[in-house]
């Protein structure tokens, strides 16, 4: 008796608690699954249907405001041929004269002896654009992760030398050379590595696609259109938006050719030495290096245009505010023309400027003011830059794959699935059946009947092998794509409740994934967790939206921008990371060809049924 009633008292505690837990939660019947083990219920899977099907090309998108800006042309695997090229404005800070002195002054001036005739002479105007280059240490060791033997661990030894890539940095000499200064004497026992500079470093380049070698023309001409930030169509109240079909080039707004050369892309650092010699020093300076800059396209531009534009322009009202000198000189196309081979890039122009250096006169007293007997009139140097403002793509597509079209045309479910960023393609998926017939509807509703937990919930994509049947490592193919709901192109919900990172670029979200995976080193399959979207879908009553299917540049990139369909007759929203991205995949779609209906595209769905 003495051990029944304390076991009763237990109970009734128990119960007690248990009836307020359930009458304070609304969502008791998530959450009581939550904590009741489920080792002895039924966990089964089952395959449900999707219906895909093949939109058509985007015929327009909208291209201002972009990270990146595309440059080249290449044949995108399965999908036909695509080409690029920049236009953008161009800002400079307002200025009412060159040199030390105005116009007027230059004239002369009573007052000031040091006021004289400048002549002003531009001597070099370049071009620089960036490429997009990968910077990422996560072990902090000095060896960016995409060189360094083992990214995670700051006691690597990436050359081999026996000296860690950390300890390397710290003493000056090259964790990527087991001979820093190159003279046959391995950094284990040379005690000397002053021919070495420690400053120099060596970079990865993204986003270059095709043969790296090949040699093009890059030509560089003068913008006429004015690109207005303000919509003349809305009476200039609102900002105007700007589509990649627009081609200013084609339409004739082209002034003066700037630069006109077969060139090659150098992927090393820019190093640029001293000019002079300091005598006072025991070192040649001019074997050293004054200026560092990451690697970039670096061309020289005409500076006969630039003196007779801007220098002898001195004091006019189009260069003292920044709305005069847009409208002045509008801006610069930068093209690709003759490559020897296929070649495209996606290029860092926020960062671009045009340096333009120019010599003056000025007057040196030699530092004897009152003696103007050893005065003397010298050259000196200036420079002023000239950066984007408003920046946009002219993107096009040719020889388009005629497969693609007869897709379009499948009504009944797509047998395959075409992916492409840029002025990509569009594709929709609609979960559990075909919505217009209900079939989507009426598995719904017989899904929200069972008593089911699901546990975890898988879209699987496998890529057509008979689309990469030659594809070898190092071919084009897209890396990572994004699933998003097409509704307000918001991704899942199972998105934002990843937040897993990744050292290597575009690969964070691993848990959701999108991420391409390979099976005997060819590409398999994009595999996509969406676990909490079909819960809610199933318990909460979610909405069984549509959804698109995207390549990505950034996976973290959510932003959208307008793009148009049916040849400008349609609007919608599409994710900017797609328009960075000018890869494709093919895969294969709900409806497959006989010999790969195991592929087909599917549901996975692993639940826990109570009901038993």
């Amino acid at each position: 008796m003495k051990f029944k009633i304390p076991f009763l008292k237990n109970f009734s505690f128990f119960l007690l608690f248990t009836l307020i837990i359930v009458s304070c939660n609304e969502d008791f019947n998530t959450v009581g699954y939550d904590l009741i083990s489920t080792n002895d219920f039924e966990t089964n899977k089952v395959k449900l249907p999707v219906f895909s099907f093949q939109n058509e090309f985007i015929s327009d998108v909208q291209v201002d405001g972009l990270t990146f800006q595309q440059l080249g042309e290449i044949d995108i695997p399965n999908i036909g041929r695509s080409s690029a090229y920049i236009a953008s404005q161009l800002s400079i800070i307002p200025t009412e004269f060159f040199g030390l002195y105005s116009p007027e002054d230059e004239l002369g001036d009573e007052d000031n002896v040091k006021a004289i005739e400048e002549n002003e002479q531009v001597i070099s105007a370049y071009l620089e654009i960036p490429f997009i280059t990968n910077t990422r240490d996560q072990d902090g060791d000095g060896v960016i992760d995409s060189l360094d033997a083992d990214p995670e661990d700051p006691t690597s030894d990436t050359d081999g030398d026996t000296i860690s890539d950390a300890l390397e940095t710290q003493n000056g000499s090259n964790p990527l050379s087991n001979d820093t200064d190159g003279d046959g004497i391995l950094d284990d026992t040379d005690t000397d590595n002053t021919g070495y500079q420690p400053e120099n470093r060596t970079y990865a380049i993204d986003s270059v696609f095709g043969n790296r070698n090949t040699s093009f023309n890059l030509k560089v001409d003068e913008l006429t259109y004015y690109l207005n930030s303000l919509d003349p169509n809305n009476n200039f109240e609102s900002q105007q938006a700007f589509y990649s079909s627009r081609d200013f080039y084609e339409e004739g707004f082209v002034g003066e050719n700037l630069f006109d050369e077969a060139i090659q892309l150098d992927f090393e650092e820019i190093r640029i030495n001293f000019t002079e010699d300091d005598p006072e020093t025991d070192i040649d300076e001019t074997t050293q290096v004054e200026t560092r800059r990451s690697p970039r396209i670096r061309v020289p531009l005409d500076t006969a245009f630039f003196q007779r534009r801007f220098i002898d322009m001195e004091g006019s009202d189009s260069l003292t505010t920044a709305s005069l000198f847009q409208k002045y000189m509008r801006g610069i196309y930068v093209r690709m023309e003759n490559p020897s081979e296929d070649l495209y890039m996606l290029l860092n122009f926020a960062s671009a400027n045009i340096a333009v250096t120019y010599e003056y006169n000025q007057y040196n007293d030699n530092d004897t003011p009152d003696d103007t007997t050893d005065f003397s009139i010298d050259r000196f140097e200036r420079s002023f830059l000239l950066s984007p403002g408003i920046t946009v793509n002219h993107l096009e597509n040719s020889s388009i794959n005629p497969e693609i079209s007869q897709t379009i045309a499948q009504t009944n479910g797509s047998n395959k699935i075409f992916v492409k960023g840029g002025m990509g393609l569009l594709s929709s998926f609609e979960l559990l059946g075909k919505s217009s017939d209900g079939s989507a509807s009426t598995k719904l509703e017989e899904l929200r009947e069972n008593d089911w937990l699901v546990n975890e919930a898988n879209l699987v994509f496998y890529v057509d092998s008979t689309s990469v049947e030659n594809w070898t490592p190092g071919d084009l193919i897209a890396d990572r794509l994004y699933l998003y709901n097409k509704r307000d192109t918001a991704p899942l919900l199972d998105y934002f409740t990843d937040n897993t990172v990744s050292a290597e670029r575009n690969k964070g979200k691993l848990v959701h994934g999108g991420i391409l995976e390979y099976q005997n080193g060819k590409p398999y399959r994009y595999k996509f967790k969406i676990t909490q979207h079909i819960n809610n879908l199933i318990r909460k009553d979610s909405t069984n939206v549509i959804l698109g299917l995207a390549a990505s540049a950034n996976i973290d990139d959510i932003t959208t921008r307008k793009a148009r369909l049916n040849s400008g007759s349609e609007e919608i929203l599409y994710p900017a990371s797609a328009i960075l991205n000018p890869l494709s995949t093919v895969l294969i779609g709900s409806h497959p060809s006989a010999g790969f209906e195991h592929l087909k595209l599917e549901l996975e769905v692993i639940y826990t049924d109570f009901s038993n």
